[in-house]
């Protein structure tokens, strides 16, 4: 399914941005700006798949090297908190190829040229993960208009108010018309929509369809952000992450309602576009666990059903419903956690966790069909990554304050080597070596602050509050597995109790001991 996204912001002086390093980190290029002589060297970064430069008609030739036009867009502003470069970010449908991708992105830079007259940089950047669909495209752009004579008065309309808030929804909607219009041409059935799911329901609810605009009011996610995203990628729970995750199952429950009452009702109807059992499989194969797609008349899609086209009140296809993870890869993945070297320290303290899941494929074989099994499962998984991850915290913050005292001490050597390698001038150029000077003095200063926040974060009121932590993390897996004991019990449980109260003192010993050694294979 297509993916809808576009997003404007700023860069500013008074935040400490460079149209210049912002160019060049997008680009993918060294640049230098001229301004303040600092080196922007992103020529080995990847994800770059292409950038070209867009400016009006009339614009002089320079206006197309980017190393000329973003230096002269830096000399244009005077103040020091001047806003030097806008920037619109867009999501480009994986569902179109390299070709297709390009001339989407031509057409999007062209139109916001044409109707601003700024010089803008477009470049297009591949997903991050390997088989990701995050394609997207960086419109970075001058402030100031662009005419023959160079760079010229700024594009006030878009700094904010009424008539920057319009301006930002006429480029939402020239977005999706003009990605709508590519998706066509490409024969692709995807279509996607730039208005608020509020707006969306709104205006099903105004052509009559109630079932529609039933599901549109569903609560919209969050931005997870790339450190959350990079931070869930290795397995390691966000509140941002945590937040999206209940609302999805929130959302969930409110559909399987709908469902529900719809089926009561006797309102289950087939698709009205043909769509077929195993389509509907291969769908649900593809689908996310949680999240399900909708199909709105004509051809948009959005989050919610699957296999839906077409709906008038009171007529909808009951889609196939996900079913997610199974019941073994569920317990699977709880015995890989109880396996996690992270958790060797607190090993002994989880009795009931090792009770229930050692004899898992008794308990998979016994209750496999039980219709709580999965989300017990999911509880206990997710206590077992909290346990992990606060389990393995004194060591992250051991060499957080290393990694910290490693870059100070960097720091602190750039800065001997600059004053031993450029003694200080006594001619004109006094001010611009008290610049650079200054920019390192700058750099200690902020690996000292990094420091003491890392130090901060091993002080003896920080490491209690982290034991603490930890201990609760081993009661709740605990008092979780005790009551799976309960709910799924098997002969081999027949034993006493084994949960009682941690022992907080035992728990610091074992979490300061080093891990293990794995054993080595010749």
């Amino acid at each position: 399914m297509a993916i809808y996204h576009a997003r404007v912001k700023t860069f500013s002086r008074a935040k400490g941005h460079s149209s210049v390093a912002a160019a060049a980190y997008r680009a993918g290029l060294l640049l230098v700006d001229e301004k303040t002589g600092a080196r922007h060297d992103y020529c080995r970064r990847g994800g770059v798949v292409e950038t070209r430069c867009v400016v009006p008609t009339d614009a002089p030739d320079w206006s197309m090297v980017p190393a000329r036009l973003w230096c002269a867009a830096e000399h244009a502003e005077r103040r020091k908190d001047a806003t030097v470069a806008r920037e619109f970010e867009i999501a480009l449908p994986h569902e179109l190829d390299d070709d297709q991708r390009s001339a989407l992105a031509a057409e999007l830079t062209r139109a916001l040229v044409d109707r601003y007259q700024f010089a803008a940089q477009a470049s297009i950047h591949s997903p991050d993960a390997k088989g990701g669909l995050n394609w997207h495209l960086h419109v970075l752009a001058t402030t100031r208009r662009l005419d023959a004579d160079g760079l010229a008065d700024k594009t006030r309309e878009l700094d904010g108010g009424p008539a920057g808030r319009a301006e930002v929804e006429w480029v939402r909607e020239m977005v999706a018309r003009v990605t709508n219009a590519h998706l066509a041409a490409a024969q692709v059935g995807a279509q996607v929509d730039h208005r608020s799911l509020e707006a969306q329901a709104a205006a099903a609810m105004a052509r009559g369809d109630v079932v529609s605009a039933a599901l549109l009011s569903r609560r919209p996610t969050k931005h997870v952000g790339k450190n959350a995203a990079a931070l869930a990628r290795r397995g390691e729970d966000t509140e941002r992450a945590a937040l999206n995750a209940a609302i999805q199952e929130e959302n969930y429950e409110e559909f399987e309602k709908l469902l529900q009452t719809f089926e009561r009702e006797g309102r289950a109807m087939a698709s009205t576009d043909g769509h077929g059992l195993e389509q509907a499989r291969r769908d649900r194969r593809r689908a996310n666990p949680r999240g399900v797609d909708l199909t709105l008349p004509g051809g948009g899609q959005m989050r919610g059903v699957q296999g839906i086209a077409g709906l008038t009140v009171g007529q909808i296809a009951v889609p196939p419903r996900s079913p997610g993870p199974s019941t073994q890869d569920l317990f699977g993945e709880a015995v890989q956690l109880w396996l996690d070297d992270a958790l060797a320290t607190v090993i002994d303290l989880l009795k009931n966790a090792r009770r229930f899941l050692e004899d898992h494929a008794s308990r998979l074989a016994a209750f496999a069909d039980h219709s709580r099994l999965r989300t017990d499962l999911r509880e206990l998984i997710k206590r077992l990554k909290t346990l992990r991850r606060w389990a393995t915290e004194r060591g992250r913050r051991q060499l957080a304050e290393r990694h910290a005292l490693k870059l100070l001490h960097r720091a602190e050597h750039s800065l001997e080597e600059f004053v031993e390698s450029n003694p200080k001038p006594a001619d004109g150029t006094e001010k611009d070596w008290a610049r650079r000077r200054g920019r390192r003095l700058a750099a200690i200063e902020q690996r000292l602050a990094a420091l003491k926040a890392a130090r901060e974060a091993r002080s003896p009121e920080a490491e209690a509050a982290c034991e603490q932590r930890l201990v609760s993390a081993v009661e709740a897996v605990e008092a979780w597995s005790s009551h799976l004991l309960k709910n799924y019990p098997l002969e081999s449980d027949s034993l006493p109790p084994a949960f009682g109260p941690v022992d907080s003192a035992k728990l610091s010993a074992e979490a300061a001991k080093p891990p293990p050694p794995k054993p080595r294979l010749h």
